[in-house]
């Protein structure tokens, strides 16, 4: 007994010289191999938050066979599980925590790192990055951690946050779009790690203030006024909050094209090739309209030359889908190969997606400018995905040109007269204002293929295209309107999850998120 005091009163007298001897006692108590925000390299952190990012939403589970494959561009012959509504819950968990503890948690470094260096860009970027990590997220599970999330860095780390509405999300982040636009400037300090434009700050206004548009669209039948107010500012003056003005402008992380910088999809490709184009996407393009060219980028066709495209029906069982036309893998198109490249574009937001949105807005008498404007927005959003991958299209149109139109029952004379600028005539989409809503939204769902997510989100706000469910889906013969809460938050934030729920309504795929009012 004497020998443990002894002992005890040796350590304390040891605390008590070291705390008094010394004016460094932070210092000691300072895990060296565990860097704070004054020693972060903000560029580095940058690189690996936009890749991680566009990595996610473009990632084969989440981003194809969910979105993709929920929203009906494209479809499994094989392994049809997400395709018939049964997603994995390791994939929606890992999804959750790679957006939260990822990118989320770069992201929020890079812009403790832009406050504690003074320098309003990075914090202006991390805002924008912040807002579309948040809007994926909430628009996949409705209600979830914001104000309480990303607090890693502060002094009292929160563990279990509190689930925020998406009402009250959505305001915040459209006003932190704001405030990204007021951050940025041209005349400000450099950034550096930007991989997805160079550094250039102006793209990133762009990018704020366009992406603002979409999620004031996303929300405008909860709030019409909100959007009539905050889309006619910007719209508005251009030099205050520019926009996207072309296809060079768009959101689009430019893969290098060996691993791990690859497109996703091609990395996915090196070991499974059951993906096909949607027979809806199919039927939409090509089989019950005059052709549209752009099913030759989405889809290759059956047999270089000779064959015509055939897409596979969603929601097939794996039995189902392996002998369809008597053999599904052999039968139908395979994804076009300009989105299977190892440097094919990881799509955030294209300028066509936004003049398709002007052209909803100008519709609906958000912005100025009644039927001419929306049509003329619509125009322009449609021959702007025509041209997005006009290099690419071109070239598969010269290596299809003539057999394929001939398939079609074309002359050599309406062939060799046929160039790209003409579509219109063909493709059967002129404005029409009795159906506009109707094809504005399917004109975005077609200029959004290989966007999965963003394309399934539209669909669920606007109901447009018309989709008729997996065909064996098990879902009670509904297509999902959400996604499941990850079941490891049942276990990590238990109380603060039920609430949650019980507001938003029950965790399955059919309870609506609050901007769904379809």
């Amino acid at each position: 007994m004497k020998t443990r005091i002894k002992i005890f009163m040796t350590f304390l007298f040891a605390v008590l010289f070291v705390t008094a001897c010394t004016d460094k006692f932070e210092e000691l108590n300072s895990d060296p191999n565990v860097p704070g925000v004054s020693q972060a390299a903000p560029d580095m952190l940058l690189t690996n938050a936009i890749e991680s990012m566009t990595d996610r939403v473009h990632e084969i589970f989440l981003g194809h066979e969910m979105g993709s494959c929920w929203a009906q561009h494209m479809a499994k012959a094989q392994y049809t599980d997400e395709d018939r509504y049964i997603p994995r819950v390791s994939v929606i968990n890992n999804s959750w925590t790679s957006l939260y503890a990822a990118s989320g948690q770069d992201i929020a470094s890079i812009y403790q790192v832009g406050m504690e260096r003074e320098n309003d860009n990075y914090m202006g970027v991390a805002l924008v990055l912040k807002v579309y990590v948040t809007s994926v997220l909430t628009d996949l599970f409705g209600d979830i951690p914001y104000q309480e999330a990303w607090n890693a860095t502060s002094e009292e780390s929160i563990v279990s946050p509190k689930y925020d509405t998406q009402e009250s999300i959505y305001r915040d982040i459209i006003a932190k779009l704001d405030e990204a636009n007021s951050l940025l400037s041209e005349d400000g300090a450099e950034i550096a790690g930007d991989i997805l434009f160079e550094n250039d700050i102006l793209a990133w206004k762009k990018f704020a203030n366009s992406l603002r548009i979409r999620l004031l669209m996303r929300m405008s039948d909860r709030d019409a006024a909100l959007a009539t107010t905050e889309i006619s500012k910007i719209i508005a003056d251009p030099d205050t909050y520019p926009i996207f003005e072309g296809n060079e402008d768009n959101a689009a992380l430019m893969y290098l094209g060996s691993a791990p910088n690859n497109n996703p999809i091609n990395e996915n490709r090196k070991t499974r090739d059951d993906h096909r184009v949607s027979a809806n996407l199919i039927d939409l393009l090509y089989t019950n309209k005059s052709p549209d060219y752009r099913v030759s980028l989405y889809a290759n066709t059956l047999t270089a030359h000779t064959d015509d495209y055939v897409g596979m029906p969603n929601g097939l069982t794996s039995a189902e889908a392996a002998g369809y036309l008597g053999n599904g893998l052999s039968n139908t198109c395979k994804l076009g190969s300009f989105y299977t490249a190892a440097s094919a574009p990881g799509m955030l937001m294209s300028y066509p997606e936004l003049q398709l949105f002007l052209a909803e807005a100008a519709h609906k008498g958000f912005i100025p400018g009644g039927e001419a404007a929306a049509e003329a927005y619509y125009v322009e959003g449609v021959e702007a995905s025509y041209y997005q991958n006009e290099e690419a299209l071109t070239a598969v149109l010269d290596d299809i040109w003539y057999d394929t139109f001939v398939s079609w029952g074309w002359d050599e004379s309406d062939i060799m007269a046929y160039a790209l600028e003409d579509f219109w005539g063909y493709g059967g989409w002129a404005y029409d204002p009795a159906i506009a809503m109707e094809q504005i939204a399917t004109q975005k769902y077609v200029a959004t293929f290989d966007q999965g997510l963003q394309s399934w989100f539209e669909w669920r706000r606007t109901g447009f295209p018309v989709l008729t469910p997996a065909a064996s889906g098990a879902n009670g013969g509904k297509i999902p309107v959400r996604v499941y809460y990850p079941s490891d938050e049942a276990s990590r934030n238990p109380s603060n999850l039920q609430e949650a729920v019980s507001r938003q309504g029950a965790d399955d795929l059919n309870t609506k998120v609050w901007w769904d009012v379809n």
